[in-house]
């Protein structure tokens, strides 16, 4: 590769002074710095790699046109070994690791030496042993670049690169005046052809799409340079496994042939997971992404906050389990005066209402969009300009996807160094500082490391949030002792941070239209910031009007007996008096928090937000204590029992037993809820023949996936229901059984989404995704707590309407 290409890559180990991985880091030291070329020197070099790239392109496209079924194939029948000599063969020195550039740091030692080859890892950093000697993405990698043509990439490349101080270009002096060409160029002479900013601008009217993007020519070589080594590498990897075939006829010999069928998708556990996807990202088209599963991920999130603003509502135990591990990620964790309390509540009441508000916008825009193919049909490719119906719904969702950035990130910041497992690492007496203390482990370390990149601006614009967020996940899948230290509330907000930063990816890598409604000044159009300033000042009416009614409104202690919410517990008289008392609370603490906001901005806000979406649901509240009927046996005559010696030898007899027409129907009772008034055993039986013809129409489920569900929605009257554990292996399996496939995404989420009509035994009308928070301790064996099946079960039956006696075992 051409090291003259950057500064300080000659000097050996420790030419910036800093010895410590962990510095060199935040520093962006170990990122490749662009040399300070000359105008000619750029020029000379840009032509040399670009025109190894169009030659490389050329070759590789012919090659794929006559033998790609062939090379799927042979690789797909090869072992990991196999697979891994031809890589190194085609590429010496790859690295090992997925995503070697943040490997400096995962090793134990404190002190790593800075080599020259680590280069290669942040320009190429998909280029890895790990990822490529898998079964798809050296596949993947070669029918994308084979086929498409390179200036199609050039911006995915430049992003996925760790650049560091290389993207500090100054834009003054000659250069500032220059930048390179890639978009509808072809040539070798054309491609990455250095310009004037200003050459071929029109004076009036669409702008080219030359013209439309470029690039710095220092970033730009960086660009060529990358690409070189890609096309290099593939055709090297072709004629390995075409090893066969002489090279001087690898273009020639056979015929033309179509492009065979998609590949399948294989995962890498027995349910999909987004770091699936995440992986062979980078070897596919960038502008090719599904934008109906990103509406599905979105839509999911979008009822997962609509059904977490109905818990607070609904139930007192989900309401004060909120508010106090909000408070034990905060600044108030110490606190427990009843003014802590109120703005913590104000914080939990706010922020369930600006998650609802800003993911239901985000999905009613993305549920507007056609399908990227027929927004391309209708684009105008000579000025790379979408239509202008398109470009509104792009730059609104940008904007407001950049603006939903700022909530998780806050809350990270402050909630992660006072978090009940990471506060320790740090010092006290800087609450919300990131000022560890000495000797932490090494798993504390990588920890705070990351979630301070993330957090912080600087650090965020030098990595990436994307790539940043990445190696959080990849952190938490493949380290324990992280991932440990990481609790349920750090890793919700990740998940959200994580799914905003793919829609920021998807919109990035969506070029070169991105950066055409961009240069033209969509995003400040009157009809785009019309459109956001409706969200923004919908949602901060609410938000600082219900923050002034949670710090006037007396809540008490959560903690306290009061707030107790005993449904995990067998009904009784007690019981069932806390449970009304706590909703009493509950019901009293919403209406004043509400009928405030109404007084100051004469809205009512459960109804705003109804009319946004937020369907009316009945709350359950528990019906008074009633004691359980008694139904007294009847009485049946028996007769005396004879002598055995009295009875005859030669007669049978039969133990006295009641004849089938007067047997008593054994009935189950009630223990909780209002049972059922009966006088007598007609109209007993009267009311359970209602009950039996009112009933929701049953389906027939696996005998495991029948004790999940009546886990979930159990009977009145069971005895035992309300203390049920279940594993999270078996809820996962019984959901699938019933068409909610599961997916696992970033963080602690997982989404269940409907499948196909006909792709299960249990064929359900499922028209919704739903979306569940995978609990830290199921990881060390434990099963999922009562309390927490209570929820799942109470999601479930709001969102598919699914009733207890709904399910039967086979």
């Amino acid at each position: 590769m051409a090291s003259y290409t950057y500064e300080l890559a000659e000097l050996g180990d420790d030419a910036h002074g800093l010895g410590c991985k962990c510095c060199r880091f935040k520093s962006g030291m170990d990122l490749p710095t662009p040399a300070k070329l000359t105008s000619d020197e750029i020029k000379q070099h840009g032509m040399r790699f670009s025109t190894s790239i169009i030659s490389d392109w050329t070759r590789l496209n012919a090659v794929l046109k006559r033998y790609q079924g062939v090379i799927e194939k042979r690789w797909l029948k090869k072992n990991t070994k196999q697979r891994r000599d031809i890589l190194l063969r085609a590429w010496p020195e790859m690295a090992a690791c997925h995503r070697p550039d943040f490997a400096g740091f995962r090793k134990t030692m404190k002190f790593a030496p800075r080599y020259v080859s680590l280069f290669k890892a942040y320009l190429w950093p998909y280029i890895n042993q790990e990822d490529l000697q898998q079964a798809h993405p050296l596949l993947l990698f070669l029918g994308s670049r084979g086929r498409s043509f390179p200036d199609n990439f050039i911006s995915s490349d430049i992003e996925a690169a760790h650049l560091g101080r290389g993207w500090e270009f100054c834009p003054c002096g000659k250069h500032g005046a220059e930048a390179m060409q890639f978009f509808g160029q072809r040539s070798p002479r054309t491609y990455g052809r250095v310009a004037a900013v200003m050459e071929n601008m029109p004076a009036g009217g669409s702008t080219p799409i030359k013209s439309v993007v470029r690039y710095h020519p220092g970033l730009g070589l960086l660009g060529l340079e990358i690409q070189a080594g890609i096309y290099r590498f593939l055709l090297q990897c072709t004629k390995l496994i075409l090893h066969d075939v002489e090279t001087s006829q690898l273009c020639y010999l056979a015929p033309h042939r179509p492009a065979p069928l998609p590949l399948e998708p294989k995962y890498s556990s027995e349910y999909r997971t987004l770091q699936d996807d995440a992986l062979e990202t980078p070897y596919r088209m960038p502008q090719e992404f599904d934008l109906a599963r990103l509406t599905q991920l979105v839509g999911a999130r979008r009822s997962s906050a609509e059904d977490h603003v109905i818990l607070l509502r609904e139930d007192p135990g989900y309401f004060a389990e909120t508010l106090k591990e909000e408070k034990e990620h905060g600044p108030e964790y110490s606190d427990s005066r009843p003014k802590a309390w109120r703005a913590v509540a104000g914080i939990v009441i706010t922020d369930s209402i600006t998650y609802f508000l800003f993911w239901d916008d985000i999905h009613r825009r993305l549920k507007k969009m056609t399908s990227i193919a027929s927004q391309l049909q209708r684009a105008d490719f000579s000025a790379a300009r979408l239509a202008p119906v398109d470009e509104r719904l792009w730059s609104e969702l940008e904007e407001i996807t950049n603006l939903m950035l700022i909530t998780p990130l806050s809350r990270l910041m402050v909630g992660v160094p006072v978090s009940p497992r990471m506060r320790h690492c740090y010092d006290a007496s800087r609450k919300g500082q990131w000022v560890f203390r000495p000797k932490p482990t090494e798993a504390e370390r990588r920890v705070d490391l990351l979630f301070h990149a993330l957090t912080e601006g600087h650090q965020r614009s030098m990595h990436t949030l994307n790539h940043l967020v990445q190696e959080v996940q990849y952190m938490l899948d493949t380290e324990p002792g992280a991932s440990e230290l990481v609790d349920l509330w750090i890793a919700g907000h990740f998940a959200d941070l994580a799914l905003l930063s793919e829609i920021k990816l998807r919109i990035d890598s969506f070029e070169p239209w991105a950066s055409g409604w961009r240069a033209c000044g969509v995003g400040e159009s009157e009809q785009v910031s019309g459109n956001v300033s409706k969200l923004l000042n919908l949602d901060g009416t609410f938000r600082n009007f219900t923050l002034m009614a949670c710090h006037d409104t007396d809540l008490g202690d959560p903690t306290s007996i009061m707030w107790r919410y005993p449904a995990d517990k067998r009904s009784s008289k007690a019981i069932v008096d806390q449970m009304r008392n706590a909703e009493l609370l509950l019901d009293d603490y919403w209406h004043l928090i509400e009928n405030k906001v109404w007084l100051a901005t004469k809205r009512d806000l459960m109804k705003v937000l109804g009319r946004r979406g937020l369907h009316g649901r009945v709350l359950y509240r528990t019906p008074p204590w009633k004691e359980p009927i008694i139904i007294p046996q009847p009485e049946t005559s028996v007769r005396p029992h004879a002598v055995l010696r009295e009875l005859p030898t030669n007669t049978s007899y039969a133990r006295d037993t009641v004849e089938p027409a007067t047997a008593t129907k054994k009935l189950k009772v009630k223990t909780r809820g209002t049972p059922a008034a009966a006088t007598s055993q007609d109209e007993i039986s009267d009311h359970v023949a209602e009950v039996d013809e009112a009933t929701l129409t049953t389906v027939k489920v696996p005998r495991r996936t029948y004790k999940v569900l009546s886990a979930l929605f159990p009977l009145a009257g069971a005895e035992n229901h309300q203390s049920m554990e279940v594993s999270w292996d078996d809820l996962l399996h019984a959901l699938n059984t019933i068409g909610l496939q599961p997916e696992k995404l970033y963080g602690s989420v997982w989404m269940f989404r409907p499948v196909s009509r006909g792709a299960c035994k249990v064929e359900l009308d499922l028209k919704r995704s739903i979306q569940f928070h995978e609990p830290k301790e199921v990881r060390r064996g434990n099963k999922i707590s009562s309390s927490m099946v209570r929820t799942l079960g109470r999601r479930l039956k709001h969102a598919f309407g699914w009733e207890a006696g709904m399910f039967e075992c086979e």
